[in-house]
């Protein structure tokens, strides 16, 4: 149980970021009233249960208020240095999935300095933006941009773990990012904003994010891919825990919304399995996927799920009506397509039987769309 009551008075501090207010214990239960010192118009309010450990932060201003941060994962698979550590780590045992090791999965075609130029066009209110890496920086990023955050993975995972290139690993040390917003968003760096968006297009509501998934179901006939299994597992063990109000759909492949407090809940809820991610140098089939948030967050109510429902021929490029969310595997796909459809969201997935001259067609298609250079850049 809670309170919503605001109290005054004589304040303290609280994990070194946070001035919070006088603690209020009733039934096992506490609330901390937290003051930001870098926006002290902006009041939190952390819940917890004494009994149970977890805890979760809401805004109680509005959503206009609430800062929304965005993580990306980003790396160079050129860098002759960084692909050397990868073969030397590779190389002692070859049993590897194919996917995971792929070249596509660490090909850097610039696609970042092209999403950053759609945050800054379409989606201009992001707080801060933080870029996790491995040692590396794009030559052309501009550091002292007071949004820009580089986030090394020594940062946020422990060093006896290191190096990582199992991006489901990576992934799950996301929340612990220092000084990371309650809401966020996170994004590939093949991921862009294709049109103006505001902040409810990914956040209901304080307190909420909105899950995109695909209109797709997912059954145990179709897991034969390792992506899938991954996916099929989670969810059931997640479902054996709570109650998850949707049947298993497939995730849409682009960017999602997230509560911090929520992510962090669910690590705890599933210690060993996040865990054992940090084993796997590269992706695994016993991996605990990133998607396990999602589905834990649709059982405890601080996600709404919203389908992706498939638009045909006529209604993409007739009566041009927009697309939340579309990921082509790009292989092939036309520009000329690509320019008349409407998108929010867009993601241009390098795949394993994506060619040298499918790429320079993204690049021509993204220098199309985004030709100006944003202030994320020297």
């Amino acid at each position: 149980m809670s309170c919503d009551l605001c109290l005054s008075g004589r304040s303290l501090y609280f994990h070194r970021r946070f001035l919070v207010g006088p603690k209020l214990q009733y039934s096992g239960a506490f609330v901390f009233f937290i003051y930001s010192p870098s926006s002290v118009c902006l009041i939190q309010r952390l819940t917890g249960n004494m009994t149970t450990g977890e805890w979760n932060m809401t805004n109680q201003g509005t959503l206009n208020e609430t800062p929304i941060d965005l993580v990306y994962l980003w790396v160079d698979g050129s860098d002759s240095k960084w692909r050397n550590k990868k073969l030397r780590y590779q190389a002692p045992n070859g049993n590897y999935d194919k996917q995971s090791i792929s070249q596509c999965r660490f090909f850097n075609n610039d696609e970042l300095k092209y999403s950053l130029r759609s945050v800054e066009k379409y989606i201009p209110w992001i707080n801060r933006i933080f870029i996790v890496t491995d040692e590396q920086i794009p030559a052309w990023l501009n550091t002292d941009h007071p949004k820009i955050k580089i986030i090394d993975h020594k940062d946020i995972i422990p060093t006896d773990k290191l190096p990582l290139f199992n991006s489901n690993a990576i992934e799950s040390r996301i929340p612990f990012i220092p000084e990371l917003s309650e809401h966020f968003l996170y994004a590939n760096d093949d991921m862009f904003v294709w049109s103006a968006v505001k902040k409810e297009f990914f956040f209901p509501e304080v307190g909420k994010t909105y899950c995109r998934l695909y209109y797709i179901k997912l059954t145990e006939q179709e897991i034969y891919t390792q992506f899938r299994r991954l996916l099929y597992n989670a969810y059931n063990k997640v479902a054996k825990k709570y109650q998850i109000p949707i049947s298993l759909h497939y995730p849409h492949h682009n960017i999602d919304a997230y509560l911090k407090s929520t992510f962090l809940n669910c690590i705890e809820g599933f210690k060993a399995d996040f865990t054992g991610n940090l084993n796997h140098r590269f992706r695994d089939e016993n991996d605990f996927p990133r998607f396990a948030v999602d589905y834990y967050a649709l059982a405890n109510g601080t996600a709404l799920p919203r389908i992706i429902r498939k638009k045909n021929w006529f209604q993409k490029y007739i009566l041009r009506q927009i697309i939340e969310s579309q990921c082509y595997h790009f292989h092939g796909h036309k520009i000329q397509k690509l320019k008349i459809a409407k998108y929010n969201l867009l993601c241009l997935n390098d795949v394993t039987t994506t060619s040298n001259d499918d790429r320079k067609e993204i690049r021509t298609l993204l220098e199309y769309k985004f030709p100006e250079k944003s202030a994320f850049e020297l």
